[in-house]
């Protein structure tokens, strides 16, 4: 497998584990069964997808990139929900994209 195909994989599995998560939020506040079918799906089909781009990948870039699902769980909650996010979030957001960046290089 080539590493495009390793990097959508990576995306595939973060914005799955975003959206099961937001997915189970939407759950919780609405109590509607169809948003907690959606995350326990969303959750089932993380680990293939996530196996899938260690295979093209490595362990260690896929790990390091599954932190950016932090981000993304924030700006959606953010987006879906109007959550705040503190000025202390944004700083470690950002320390955490900039891990990932400098770990690429």
């Amino acid at each position: 497998m080539g590493a495009p195909v390793a990097y959508a994989l990576l995306f595939l599995a973060l914005l799955a584990t975003a959206s099961a998560q937001v997915a189970f939020k939407h759950y919780h506040l609405s109590a509607r069964r169809r948003s907690l079918v959606a995350a326990i799906l969303l959750f089932a089909c993380i680990p293939p997808v996530t196996f899938l781009a260690i295979r093209g990948l490595g362990v260690g870039k896929v790990y390091v990139f599954t932190s950016l699902s932090y981000a993304l769980v924030a700006f959606l909650g953010w987006k879906m929900f109007r959550e705040r996010i503190t000025a202390r979030q944004v700083q470690g957001l950002v320390v955490i994209t900039l891990g990932c960046i400098v770990y690429t290089f």
